[in-house]
């Protein structure tokens, strides 16, 4: 990502990721690592929005922004929930469903379809997870999250 210089850009990526900053439940399940990789992704996704939309007035910006906001603080929790479930019982239905709805606004986030090796990191995930390779799985899962858009 380049630097952000755009005082609009600077603005919107405080009022629109600053309060993803102050919540807790993106991150109470990961080490100081994972959460720094993970908020240095959430950072990227709403700064690109940003960049993106530094010409646009405030009120056709806010949407798009609000949406993609809304997403990556879905899928920061989703991410922590994931790897929260590491070392516990088996509870599929949980992690299934917790792994589609970060899936689904992966997908909201991106306007476009999954990419095709998604299948593969979702099956490396949950065999990490099996295995207790906490470091592992969440490789994996920041490896399904990224996004090709730049």
């Amino acid at each position: 990502m380049q630097p952000i210089t755009s005082d609009i850009v600077r603005a919107r990526l405080r009022r629109w990721f600053g309060p993803i900053l102050d919540e807790t439940g993106w991150r109470s399940n990961l080490v100081d690592a994972q959460a720094e990789h993970l908020l240095n992704w959430g950072m990227a996704q709403v700064a690109q929005t940003a960049v993106h939309t530094q010409r646009l007035p405030d009120e056709d910006a806010d949407p798009l922004l609000e949406k993609d906001s809304t997403a990556v603080r879905l899928i920061m929790v989703g991410v922590n929930d994931l790897i929260g479930t590491i070392g516990q019982p088996p509870a599929f239905d949980l992690v299934d469903d917790t792994m589609t709805r970060v899936l689904k606004n992966l997908r909201w986030l991106t306007n476009q379809p999954l990419r095709p090796d998604n299948l593969r990191r979702v099956s490396q995930f949950n065999q990490a997870r099996e295995a207790a390779d906490r470091d592992g799985a969440f490789q994996q899962l920041l490896a399904l999250i990224q996004t090709d858009a730049g």
